[in-house]
């Protein structure tokens, strides 16, 4: 049976709200993190072997990853003592512009550690070795925490910093200040090393992110393999280092690093006991078709598909106007989610004209074409190896910073050129690199899936992360917990929707019920942070396109969840986290002061708003 006439109708239980946010207005206890760790139980011992003597460390290919893996040994290249660090913060206590949360917090504070980086070799002609950085707490709580990647990666994450960008507080503790291990990798390849990231020609330079897929074992590390291997390295390394293996593990992602946070849960479901991800880009090979499907609506006959910031606007403000106040409330987002789609596409239909379109009054039939690309379902005209047959269209709200990034505003630029939108940036170099592996390729005009469907299967097979069956990781006492986010740009939030529909059709929802959870946060994007920015509105509150905000949006789309302590709790502690988790807007500055709430509800919840203080949490009902 097709992958998606399998997906049942979602959750069916009715759940009791979850209360438990501070209340508005409240300060951050005393002791905050920006200095000091978590109080709690921590282990602290003399090394089994100290931190510099950790370099030049060897862990042999057999204790590396699985027996149909390729792979090389893992050398330990440097080993330095870290001292504790206290966050740094603006000076004035502003927003950070490193900061995705919006807080003053430009990187968070570190304990003592031992940071350890090294590389897995390859073991075929022309593939990059896998760049791995594993930090050893000097007080370490026994756990280990894996931090997945992003993009493409092609770079190696830092690990000591907060475990997603958009979800932070300012006094919210990472993983490495509670004492985790924490680990991290670049998946098997760096774009820095791609002989393209030094070419003169722009379109050259453009394919750097992208090249390293015309290497197999590049390809196969990054896909799946390049994570089990890490993790194996990671519990070698604090063999080696405390004497012991982790006990409880933990998984953080977001995009890229979502997917593999549930490609660990699928395909290797001993090895991580807690999972949290983030808007993950499962579902890949029909995401990036639809990538591509949007570049050839706004590229191709002659730009006529194309949007300008006027036209962005225009649909922004036609989504506010036909749906903001479905919710109960009229604040800027479209937080009935699931009810808002056919209400808003009947009003953008009505605004189209045959002849005559003028850019922020009216669409053109082509720019119609456009819309109904991004915000329905793909079709990529045949069945892909992981059962899928289409992809979700992304929600409407958001369209203000979200097609920004989708479409951009100039229609003039292409591949190569400075400022070219992300999301066409990912559709040109997964078609030229990826699916059809000819960077010399005319994505606009001659890439056509039927033409490449035995690579889209390969890929497909590699990379959709869809495995309904999640059996072996409840077995193994896994906890998992997806939060998706409705105005994301790069991933529809309907993805992560459609899997958990399959999870519960194979396993039953009592299984489910029991290890895990989909939350889904309205009006934020693809790092689930606000896609209202504050330092935007009018002096009454109004957005740039025109609509309303409340008491609850106008410091920005309730967004910041200690995601860590919700996930300690489930795991450590047995306490489930119920039908809403409580999501904060806050002062930038220390003592990061609560200035709304609101709750994110469980799929297929959304929050109703039912009257009294749209700051307050208390304020909206969890329904469908």
């Amino acid at each position: 049976m097709n992958w998606w006439t399998k997906c049942g109708a979602g959750l069916g239980a009715t759940m009791m709200l979850w209360a438990g946010a501070a209340p508005v207005g409240a300060a951050v206890p005393a002791g905050s993190p920006l200095a000091t760790t978590q109080a709690g139980t921590k282990t602290s011992a003399d090394p089994a072997v100290a931190c510099g003597e950790l370099e030049g460390l060897v862990i042999k290919a057999n204790k590396i990853g699985t027996a149909d893996m390729q792979t090389g040994a893992a050398t330990v290249t440097e080993a330095q003592f870290r001292p504790a660090a206290a966050a740094v913060t603006t000076a004035d206590g502003s927003p950070a512009k490193e900061s995705r949360s919006g807080t003053s917090v430009i990187t968070p504070a570190t304990p003592d550690f031992c940071q350890v980086t090294g590389e897995i070799a390859a073991v075929t002609a022309g593939a990059q070795p896998i760049g791995f950085q594993v930090n050893l707490p000097v007080d370490w709580n026994g756990r280990s925490a894996q931090f997945g990647g992003g993009g493409f990666n092609g770079v190696l994450r830092d690990a000591t910093g907060y475990i997603a960008p958009g979800t932070n507080s300012g006094d919210t503790v990472t993983p490495l200040m509670r004492g985790y291990l924490t680990v991290s990798t670049d998946s098997g390849h760096l774009t820095a090393a791609s002989p393209r990231a030094a070419s003169a020609d722009p379109v050259e330079r453009a394919g750097a992110p992208f090249d390293f897929a015309l290497n197999e074992e590049m390809w196969r590390n990054f896909s799946t393999d390049a994570y089990k291997k890490v993790h194996d390295v990671g519990q070698e390394i604090a063999k080696a280092h405390y004497g012991k293996k982790p006990g409880e593990t933990f998984w953080f992602g977001t995009s890229e690093g979502g997917r593999e946070g549930l490609l660990m849960a699928q395909r290797f479901p001993k090895d991580i006991d807690n999972i949290f991800v983030t808007t993950p880009v499962i579902g890949w090979t029909g995401l990036f078709n639809q990538f591509i499907e949007t570049v050839q609506a706004l590229e191709g006959n002659e730009g006529a598909g194309a949007f300008t910031a006027a036209d962005i606007d225009l649909l922004a403000t036609v989504a506010a106007e036909a749906c903001d106040g479905q919710d109960g409330i009229a604040d800027g987002v479209l937080t009935d989610w699931a009810g808002c789609q056919e209400v808003v596409m009947a009003a953008v239909e009505a605004k189209v004209v045959t002849e005559g379109a003028v850019a922020g009054e009216s669409f053109s039939p082509a720019q119609l074409e456009t819309i109904r690309t991004i915000f329905a379902p793909t079709d990529p005209g045949f069945e892909l190896a992981s059962g899928m047959d289409r992809y979700p269209g992304f929600f409407f709200g958001g369209e203000a910073y979200s097609l920004h990034q989708k479409v951009g505003t100039d229609p003039s630029l292409r591949f190569g050129d400075t400022g070219y939108a992300n999301y066409k940036l990912y559709g040109v170099g997964a078609a030229k690199y990826v699916f059809a592996q000819d960077p010399g390729l005319d994505v606009v005009n001659d890439y056509d899936p039927a033409d490449y469907r035995e690579r889209i299967q390969e890929v497909s097979r590699d990379m959709d992360t869809v495995e309904a069956d999640l059996s072996a990781f409840q077995r193994h006492g896994g906890k998992l917990t997806i939060l998706e986010c409705t105005a994301d740009y790069a991933q529809s939030a309907g993805m992560g929707m459609k899997y958990y529909d399959s999870v519960v059709e194979a396993m039953g929802q009592d299984q489910v019920d029991e290890f895990l959870r989909l939350y889904v946060s309205p009006g934020t994007d693809h790092g689930c942070t606000s896609a209202i920015d504050p330092a935007t509105l009018a002096e009454d509150g109004t957005t740039t396109y025109d609509a309303p905000t409340s008491a609850g949006t106008v410091h920005g789309v309730p967004h910041n969840t200690d995601w860590v302590t919700v996930m300690e709790d489930w795991a450590l502690n047995g306490d489930a986290p119920g039908a809403s988790v409580a999501a904060t807007a806050n002062d930038p500055a220390a003592p990061f002061e609560v200035l709304a709430a609101k709750p994110i509800c469980r799929y297929p919840l959304h929050a109703q708003y039912t009257g009294g203080d749209a700051a307050q949490e208390d304020s909206y009902h969890c329904e469908e």
